[in-house]
């Protein structure tokens, strides 16, 4: 009896303390962490004696249930020399109200020749050295029914055009999910337009429309074909190099812009 009795106590103080600690802060709660929406950054492979610099520009507009929008942007220095060698700022995305800039969160130096990826920290003055391997080149998606069977994909020729002083040429790829194919109840087409430039081998400006991700709208500009100073794709010398290389190459997807 008296175990008993004693079990009876704690408890009742227990629910107490816990009675108490509601009423004096509110309702408790684990963290619970928000899934960050995101979106892939422009793609720009080691292609050699194809240099140029850039600006890549990124809007991206999110509809609301109720038709509002909330649009963020960001803008970040490129480049890639006769080598191959690329160099890539990474930026934060701000809201687009013209009020702040996006903040630079990463130095990236990819070089083809010696096979290494650096990434860096600015404000740790921190890199961490990996080995790289070039993407291996992978053909389109053909078009029509997909393998799954509830996915088609039709590919149109928009012809060629000029962009930003660079001849393109352009496309449009429009992707149905038919109804119950991934969850939805409803068919989704998503559109993704392309302007590619053959002498770069990169797409100087993609659009994609969603319903699900809304409109996001990636492109080049102030283009130049002549290829940055050596230094630009040299890691600062004051900054500390962490080599975490192993026998493994890396194939670098692009980045996912936040």
């Amino acid at each position: 009896m008296r175990r008993i009795s004693f079990a009876f106590i704690a408890l009742f103080f227990i629910s107490s303390s816990l009675a108490v600690t509601a009423q004096e802060g509110g309702p408790q709660h684990a963290p619970d962490f928000r899934a960050r929406p995101y979106l892939r950054a422009l793609y720009f492979g080691p292609r050699t004696n194809a240099p140029f610099t850039a600006t890549a520009k990124t809007v991206w507009v999110q509809i609301m249930p109720d038709n509002s929008t909330i649009t963020i942007q960001n803008q970040r220095f490129v480049a890639r020399d006769m080598d191959g060698r690329i160099f890539q700022e990474r930026r934060m995305l701000v809201p687009d109200d013209g009020k702040r800039e996006p903040a630079l969160r990463v130095l990236e130096y990819s070089d083809p020749q010696t096979h290494t990826f650096v990434s860096c920290n600015p404000y740790q003055m921190t890199c961490d050295l990996q080995n790289y391997g070039v993407p291996p080149s992978q053909a389109l998606t053909p078009a029509g029914l997909q393998p799954d069977g509830m996915t088609y994909l039709t590919r149109e020729n928009l012809g060629v055009d000029t962009f930003e002083g660079v001849d393109v040429q352009r496309s449009r790829e429009t992707f149905t999910y038919y109804k119950q194919s991934i969850g939805n109840t409803k068919t989704i087409l998503r559109v993704v337009e392309y302007w590619y430039s053959p002498l770069l081998g990169v797409n100087v400006k993609v659009v994609r429309r969603d319903p699900r991700d809304g409109e996001q709208t990636l492109w080049l500009t102030n283009i130049s074909l002549t290829a940055a100073e050596p230094t630009v794709f040299q890691v600062p010398a004051e900054y500390k190099i962490y080599d975490h290389r192993d026998t493994r190459p890396i194939y670098r997807a692009p980045d996912v812009e936040q």
